[in-house]
């Protein structure tokens, strides 16, 4: 077994969800100045619940639109697998820099929401993990979990060349390597 294993993010991947990102951006900003637009079973209040919509739109759009930009220049894996534990820099709410020791690790899955996998993994001391972790990536986490994934969710959608059934299989390796 290799001393560790990294997942590179493809720029390609990642410049499509810029793109994406940039392109609802706009579709929100121009909710916000559409006056004239009306749906008929909301009534008068329509063009209020439009421009609010616009504006929450704005304001999480524009958020993944620079986090997204961010990424693109960013040379940071996806994920870094070592003997020791792995980093996720998979997403906004990834552990980052801190290493999740492969010991602390009690289950490893797949966990599926609005069609797209992430790689799972449940932690031995959860309380602990949610402590060490900001206001909005804790409330972000307990949501996770109340959907009904662990602790950790990474997501493989801007890795380049290795896919989540592969990182998968790696994850196990290393984890019963260190059993």
């Amino acid at each position: 077994m290799k001393e560790e294993f990294v997942v590179y993010r493809s720029k390609g991947k990642q410049f499509l969800l810029v793109m994406l990102a940039i392109m609802m951006t706009i579709v929100s900003i121009f909710l916000i100045f559409t006056k004239d637009f009306e749906i008929d079973f909301l009534g008068s209040s329509s063009t209020y619940i439009i421009t609010l919509i616009g504006i929450i739109g704005v304001t999480l759009f524009g958020f993944f639109s620079i986090y997204s930009i961010k990424q693109l220049f960013s040379e940071k894996p996806v994920v870094v697998l070592t003997k020791q534990g792995f980093y996720d820099y998979s997403s906004a709410m990834a552990t980052k820099d801190h290493l999740i020791p492969w010991d602390d690790v009690s289950d490893i899955g797949i966990f599926t929401i609005s069609g797209q996998n992430f790689i799972t993994i449940r932690l031995n001391n959860r309380e602990a993990f949610l402590a060490s972790l900001s206001p909005i990536a804790r409330k972000a986490t307990q949501a996770n979990l109340k959907l009904g994934s662990y602790e950790i969710n990474i997501t493989m959608q801007s890795a380049k060349d290795v896919s989540l059934e592969e990182l998968l299989e790696r994850m196990f390796t290393f984890l019963e390597a260190t059993e």
